[in-house]
This record gives structure tokens, C-alpha cells and sequence, in this order.
């Protein structure tokens, strides 16, 4: 299957879990760390006695929102602000004793809008238990496809549960975001370029390796970020890699693929390659709106987009140095 949320990277900062616990103290259910002003989430859990959920009920195949190599998310219900998200490889879930766990409120108050964020966290003294986030829920659908890495193991095998990376199943998703994309509004990717600045600013990295961790909102006409790792103030997020995650150019290939069993029609590559070049160039104007740049340092950027098709007919030009200068004179690369 297709998965609905994103598990690569980290959305976790830093913070030390084992500095905040107790030393020897046995915990007891419902317990919870003061904050200076009140977490929505630990609200919630102690009004619903959250704690007292059944591990079995909670983790059921029921709740699970997708999986992937490194976490699997979870629904909550009777919550549809947050989700659960806890390591896949931590073994049985249906182990898990909630009366060992304590929450620890670590959201970042200076982080505004909803970016799929970790706000609390569940952890136990019994280092057995898996630890487990509790992340605002992000609104759409995953952009694209996740990397051939995250499908296959390293021996090439695939991976339990997923599909092929060249199946129909997933062409199709891929023409379906391309094609959602293409329709976003010029707001929609104003928005984007701004919040990863703004993030960076913060202190947030994007995790721009995996295209899902861009999701699609049509119904509101937003491109929503999920995926945050926690870096320096200050930092500055590469608009032109995010570009190459955005419009997934590497699964282009495969999309256009004659050769793999599952070939696309003429007429639909040539919409995925037109959709292509329209996601740039609306990116572009995004830059342009802000007054920003790409970098040459953006190694996906420079070495992949840069040279893909859709931006040779975007720009008009097939050599690398007079792409750049063409978007050096469109003012927007550094």
C-alpha cells in the first residue's frame, strides 16, 4: 500500500527524555510534566483518562494511518488533531503497559501553524517500551513517492507491505499529485517558500529526501510540511532541493518507463510532464513573490532538476550553464 504519512526522518528535537525522569521513583498512570502554559494534548488525555486506553485497542490495525522501514502512525480516537507515531521495530505494541509511560510536554510555543510538529511524547522507564510521539495531524494526501529506499531493503527485496516501485498503484498516485499540484493555487506555493524560511529561521530543518513528507490539501488549495528536525537557529532550508522533493523528478523515469510492465500512455506522460513544468513555474513565481533565491549548493537541485527535461523546456535551454544563467536573470538563483 500506499503510505498515508510520512516515517523517514526525525519531527523530534533533541530534548534529553532521560534527564527529566525521575531517578527509581515507580510511575504511576496519568502522570504528567507541568507546563508553563497548558498543551492542548495532555489537556485532552487527562479530560479522557488517555492513559487508561487499552494498548491493544490503541495500536489496533484498525487506527494504524500507514507504516513504514522506521515508524508506524496511528489515529486516536476521538482526537482528530493529533496522531501517534511509534517505532516499527520496537516489536509487539500490543505489549505496551500505558500505566509505565509518562507524558512530557515538548512543544516548541514559538513554532506557529501546523507542521505534523511533535508536541508531547510518551516514554517509559522500562527501556523495552518504545517511546511514543504525539504529533499534530497534518491535513491531505502524501505527495508522490517515497525513495526506492524506503520500499526495498538493502538486499533488494521488498519490503512488508509495500508495492513495487515501478507498480501501477504507484504511477498513479504520482499523476494524481503531479496533477493536484499543478492545480494548487500560486498562494498555495507562496506559502510553502515562506514557511520553509520561516522554519529555518526558527531552527528547523526540512527533511526534503522523501516527496511524502510534502502533503496535499486540495479541498483548501494548501501544500502542507510535515517532517521537521530540530538544527540552529538561523538555519537556512534549501529552497532548491525542496523543489526537486516537491515535484518527485526522480520518480519522472519511472513514470515514463516502457520497459518495466506497468507502461503509462503517451497522453498521460505528456499531462505528468506538462504538470511538471507547471509545478516549477509556479515555484518559481513562489521565489520571485518572496524575494528568494536557489542556491548552487543544493546538491539535488543542481545535479538533478537542474538537469531533468521538464526544466530544459521550462527555461528553453539544454546546457546547465545557461540554465543557470536564465535563472540568474529571472533573479532567482544565487
Amino acid at each position: 500500500m500506499i503510505s498515508g504519512i510520512n516515517f523517514l526522518g526525525q519531527i523530534t528535537p533533541k530534548y534529553n527524555l532521560q534527564a527529566q525522569k525521575p531517578a527509581l521513583k515507580p510511575m504511576e498512570c496519568d502522570c504528567f510534566v507541568k507546563s508553563t502554559s497548558e498543551n492542548s494534548f495532555i489537556k485532552w488525555a487527562k479530560e479522557n483518562d488517555f492513559m487508561q486506553s487499552n494498548p491493544e485497542e490503541l495500536f489496533s490495525e484498525k487506527n494504524l494511518l500507514g507504516k513504514g522501514f522506521s515508524n508506524s502512525v496511528y489515529k486516536i480516537d476521538g482526537n482528530d488533531e493529533f496522531v501517534l507515531r511509534v517505532s516499527s521495530r520496537r516489536g509487539d505494541l500490543e505489549n505496551i503497559n500505558l500505566s509505565e509511560y509518562k507524558i512530557y510536554d515538548t512543544e516548541d510555543k514559538k513554532l506557529k501553524g501546523n507542521f505534523g510538529q511533535c508536541i508531547a511524547v510518551l516514554n517509559s522507564d522500562n527501556n523495552s517500551m518504545p517511546m511514543i510521539e504525539v504529533l499534530k495531524k497534518q491535513q491531505g494526501i502524501t505527495n508522490a513517492n517515497p525513495p526506492a529506499s524506503a520500499i526495498y531493503h538493502e538486499d533488494g527485496s521488498l519490503r512488508a507491505g509495500e508495492t513495487p516501485y515501478e507498480s501501477r498503484e504507484r504511477k498513479d498516485h504520482y499523476a494524481r499529485s503531479m496533477q493536484i499540484l499543478a492545480d494548487m493555487p500560486q498562494e498555495a506555493y507562496d506559502k510553502v517558500v515562506k514557511d520553509l524560511c520561516e522554519l529555518g529561521e526558527l531552527g528547523y530543518k526540512f527533511d526534503y529526501y522523501n516527496p511524502n513528507n510534502f502533503m496535499l490539501d486540495d479541498k483548501e488549495g494548501h501544500i502542507n510540511i510535515i517532517d521537521l528536525e530540530k538544527a540552529s537557529a538561523g538555519y537556512v532550508n534549501d529552497l532548491g532541493n525542496a523543489l526537486w522533493a516537491l515535484s518527485d523528478i526522480e520518480y519522472l523515469k519511472t513514470y515514463m518507463s516502457q520497459y518495466d510492465g506497468t507502461p503509462t500512455t503517451s497522453e498521460e506522460q505528456n499531462r505528468a510532464f506538462e504538470n511538471t513544468m507547471t509545478i516549477i513555474d509556479k515555484y518559481v513565481t513562489a521565489l520571485k513573490n518572496n524575494n528568494k533565491k536557489f542556491s548552487r549548493n543544493g546538491y539535488e537541485f543542481y545535479t538533478q532538476l537542474l538537469g531533468s527535461m521538464p526544466m530544459s523546456f521550462y527555461l528553453r535551454a539544454m546546457n546547465d550553464e545557461e540554465k543557470c544563467q536564465k535563472l540568474a536573470e529571472m533573479g532567482v538563483l544565487e
